[in-house]
């Protein structure tokens, strides 16, 4: 299988996409990866590890790279030798099962869509995010902020992307839940309501509605919405995360009884922690385009990129693109207009 992985990409590119690599190869032995990006960079990076690690990478030299604060609508037309533009392109040529990229999402987002297409039938793609559940469990949000006004079958699609997407992912049944504002029917928007009724009537496993403080207790499996309410609640979970974590690191500094404390309570702290680290998961899938296209975050370090490279493995090795559109084929409900 070959995986192509746009190298210049992410706040530490090249040098954190590279070790990724390495240890996305470590663990996956008929893997290849083919790094698109600045060949001189890229051969310095490779040569900090013996060839032996280094004999499955392949290098597609680019000539221009798509940063952080380029628009997705210039990216799409004015850096068509991108880095980021060349990969997704490996794809669509039959060259790569997928694409992994830790670089502008809002670019991913567009150049994946131009260049791989919708599965047909798809109204909407979206970006299906892990959340992190109690014991150690896997749930997801979609959409994550791909799309910011939606009808009530675009979401009922997501719903069906998000279903099939997990259950190939965690292999059994999954339960679909939808962000509202409260636990009845009746609450939220008209948006809400209807939508509703619809996963209700569609989906034998449709747990009702999910609030804002259940986003994280593993209530339903997937959690359906809009880009820009979820986009809102991810950004939100995140924000309150660093700032307990960066209190807490002060207090630790005014007592040395909670220094001492803190240290007794590493190993515990450290698995808290864990639960809550997006590098752990690796990536968000793009659902709905003709391919398999990963959106890393931007900070990503190696462990990141390394376990985004394997949800693109674990998602060409499931079928789940293919099994998306045979379940698309085989619901009359879910057929969009093009």
């Amino acid at each position: 299988m070959r995986i192509a992985l746009d190298g210049m990409g992410g706040d530490y590119a090249p040098r954190e996409i590279i070790k990724g690599a390495v240890e996305a190869l470590k663990e996956l032995k008929d893997l290849y990866i083919i790094v698109t990006g600045n060949e001189n960079s890229i051969r310095e990076e490779l040569s900090k590890f013996p060839d032996e690690l280094t004999d499955r990478i392949s290098i597609y030299p680019t000539e221009q790279v798509i940063t952080m604060h380029d628009h997705p609508k210039d990216a799409l037309l004015m850096k068509k030798k991108s880095s980021l533009y060349k990969a997704v392109e490996l794809v669509k040529e039959g060259d790569a099962a997928g694409v992994v990229s830790a670089g502008n999402t809002g670019a991913q987002m567009a150049i994946s869509l131009f260049v791989l297409g919708r599965i047909k039938g798809i109204l909407r793609p979206a970006i299906a995010v892990p959340l992190p559940y109690p014991n150690g469990k896997m749930g997801i949000l979609i959409d994550g902020g791909a799309n910011a006004d939606c009808n009530e079958k675009i979401l009922t699609q997501f719903a069906l992307l998000g279903k099939v997407y997990l259950e190939n992912i965690i292999g059994r049944e999954v339960s679909i839940g939808l962000l509202n504002i409260g636990a009845e029917r009746e609450k939220g928007s008209k948006l809400a309501q209807k939508t509703y009724e619809i996963l209700e009537k569609t989906f034998p496993n449709f747990s009702g509605n999910v609030e804002g403080n259940e986003l994280l207790m593993g209530k339903t499996d997937v959690i359906v919405t809009d880009g820009f309410t979820g986009n809102i609640a991810l950004k939100s979970i995140e924000g309150v995360a660093e700032r307990i974590l960066d209190a807490f690191r002060v207090e630790l500094k005014k007592s040395k009884t909670a220094a001492v404390g803190a240290l007794l309570m590493k190993s515990s702290l450290k698995n808290v922690f864990k639960q809550f680290d997006y590098e752990t998961f690796g990536g968000s899938p793009l659902l709905g385009v003709n391919g398999i296209s990963i959106i890393a975050h931007g900070r990503s370090s190696f462990l990141a990129i390394k376990n985004a490279i394997k949800m693109c493995y674990k998602m060409e090795t499931e079928h789940v693109l293919e099994k998306t559109i045979e379940q698309l084929n085989n619901e009359e409900d879910f057929e969009g207009n093009n």
